[in-house]
């Protein structure tokens, strides 16, 4: 007649005692299996810890799940390795971190950067055409601008970071402006045509250039008669908000006219528009009567 197998913790509690027989170990272990059908016994929970704990068969006696969750069945960490880097990735690692920093920089503020005797420095985006006119005193120059205010904090990275942040255009049809290709026209030199950090900085600038200045607050929109004036309501807040600040001006030189040069049809044009349209049209001639 078969016998019901002994439970784990009757084969563990009487596995040291050789003196007990098989029947009598069977039965202590029907009467526990009983026992244990309702509620386990702490008995039997202290058994089954001592088992684990002491590693006693563990392949024969214990539950995957059980090894697992005493960490037993995890195979053991491989001997004499390191999660340390070496000095070899330290060092490529600090390549990488600086070769992304100034690729950061380049990005924010492109061009070659330009300190002129005086303290000014501007940025040359574009050289311009090869066989443009060059920007003297006394030229009239047509451009298109944008002004911006540098993040707080930024005036003294300009040379190396700095985040320029919009404030008002010239020609680029921002903030709803049908502007698009509108220039400003002024004669180098005349007081408060540019701010006087500017005006020295566009001096020797070819038709087709592009260079961003940086205007300290001493040396540019420092009253009311500066010119270019904001357009717009928004942009004269932005202004009024900012005059204190150091600002960039980015000057693209779209024409330069040469003071000895005489007046073609595009300036006659441009000197004989009118300064506002109202937009009217001429009537039609009047209908003969019947």
């Amino acid at each position: 007649m078969a016998t019901t197998p002994a439970p784990l913790s009757a084969r563990l509690a009487f596995r040291g005692d050789p003196r007990r027989s098989t029947r009598c170990a069977a039965e202590r272990a029907a009467g526990h299996e009983r026992t244990s059908r309702s509620s386990p016994s702490p008995e039997t929970l202290g058994g089954r810890r001592h088992a684990i704990f002491s590693g006693a068969a563990v392949s024969g006696v214990l539950f995957p799940g059980e090894a697992l969750a005493y960490g037993l069945g995890k195979p053991p960490p491989a001997s004499g390795k390191s999660n340390r880097r070496t000095e070899e990735e330290i060092r490529r690692a600090r390549e990488k971190a600086e070769r992304r920093r100034d690729e950061r920089a380049a990005e924010a503020n492109p061009g070659v950067l330009v300190t002129l005797p005086s303290g000014i420095q501007y940025r040359e985006l574009d050289e311009g055409k090869s066989d443009g006119k060059t920007a003297q005193k006394g030229d009239t120059l047509f451009v298109l601008y944008t002004v911006y205010r540098l993040a707080p904090g930024a005036y003294f990275k300009y040379s190396s970071g700095g985040t320029p942040i919009f404030m008002w255009a010239r020609g680029y049809g921002t903030e709803g402006q049908d502007d698009v290709g509108a220039t400003y026209k002024f004669v180098l030199g005349e007081p408060d045509a540019l701010p006087r950090a500017v005006s020295p900085a566009v001096l020797g600038m070819r038709e087709g250039g592009r260079r961003r200045v940086l205007v300290p607050p001493s040396l540019g929109w420092v009253n009311g008669d500066v010119n270019p004036k904001p357009p717009t309501f928004g942009a004269g807040r932005r202004l009024a908000n900012h005059r204190e600040e150091p600002l960039l001006m980015e000057v693209d030189l779209v024409r330069v006219r040469k003071s000895n040069e005489p007046l073609s049809e595009e300036d006659l044009r441009d000197e004989l528009a009118p300064g506002i349209w109202g937009g009217f049209k001429l009537p039609a001639p009047p209908r003969l009567a019947q």
